[in-house]
């Protein structure tokens, strides 16, 4: 994995990990891994096939062999937020509980929000860093990640996907991995 991120980058290469820890305690699930495997199940159901750049995911049998939430489950549980859009801070609030986000005063981990003034702050399961959406009135004026210790700012997004924990949200509609992967693939 390593050596594809340095000759590919790091857009291109994507983990999909098993969502149990192996080391030490078996049957737990981690956290860490929840967030891997969504996110590279979110980037493959956007993912648009020969005009987009080549995706390459590193993985292994344990993985694999995992069901995960069908493309559906994982598009009606999905909220999607850009730059310029009006949205009722009221109703993506409403929103973010349905799907089992908690609110908090700062938010330090996947699966919680914080409101504050014009700010929006949520941890994404599809993002190892939390996304920051600050708001001129009903519109989204930007969107950045930024760093749990910090609170210090790292990129500018122009959209963002926010997912819940797919385990527990929806109908529990599991397939096998395989259906994610465009059929051309090697």
């Amino acid at each position: 994995y390593h050596d594809m991120v340095q000759m590919l980058g790091e857009e291109s290469v994507l983990f999909f990990p098993s969502s149990y820890r192996r080391a030490i305690k078996y049957n737990q699930k981690d956290a860490a891994n929840a967030i891997l495997r969504t996110e590279v199940l979110s980037r493959l159901s956007s993912y648009a096939g020969n005009d987009a750049q080549p995706l390459y995911i590193v993985t292994y049998p344990e993985a694999l062999a995992e069901k995960v939430v069908s493309k559906n489950e994982l598009s009606d549980n999905m909220v999607r937020i850009a730059v310029g859009a009006v949205v009722d801070v009221t109703e993506l609030e409403k929103r973010f509980f349905e799907l089992g986000f908690r609110r908090t005063d700062y938010v330090y981990e996947p699966g919680q929000f914080a409101i504050r003034g014009s700010i929006v702050d949520i941890f994404s399961y599809s993002s190892e860093n939390p996304f920051r959406i600050d708001f001129f009135g009903d519109e989204v004026d930007s969107i950045r990640t930024f760093e749990v210790e910090t609170q210090l700012s790292r990129e500018r997004k122009e959209a963002v996907s926010i997912v819940p924990e797919l385990n527990v949200a929806g109908s529990g509609e599991f397939v096998s991995f395989m259906e994610f992967i465009p059929k051309d693939s090697v």
